[in-house]
């Protein structure tokens, strides 16, 4: 593969970047290939749905405007966290040539 990344380019986990943060054209969005169990999925979507409902009723209530906008919201508040936690609340270093692992999880205890 001649400077080709190993993944397809939806695969932003897989993703080689040379050193360099990714560029993005303002309001891009990419797929994040990641896998929940079904009772996580279940969750997710039933939780998504009642604060939208919530929110109808009082106006108090922040209501996702979708399932990806919840779930956006959620890996950028753990971010924070743990750029907090463990990197003095910096963005962690951009990668450099490391394809990261995709797929599920691995059940070994």
């Amino acid at each position: 593969m001649s400077g080709e990344m190993p993944f397809g380019k939806s695969s932003i986990l897989g993703k080689q970047f040379d050193g360099a943060a990714p560029q993005a054209a303002p309001g891009s969005k990419e797929k994040v290939p990641a896998y929940v169990t079904p009772e996580v999925m279940n969750r997710l979507r039933n939780a998504v749905v009642a604060l939208q409902g919530l929110a109808v009723l009082d106006d108090d209530v922040e209501a996702p405007i979708s399932l990806s906008a919840y779930v956006e919201a959620a890996i950028v508040e753990k971010l924070r966290r743990d750029e907090r936690a463990h990197n003095s609340g910096n963005p962690f270093k951009q990668r450099r040539l490391k394809n990261l692992k995709s797929g599920p999880p691995s059940t070994k205890q």
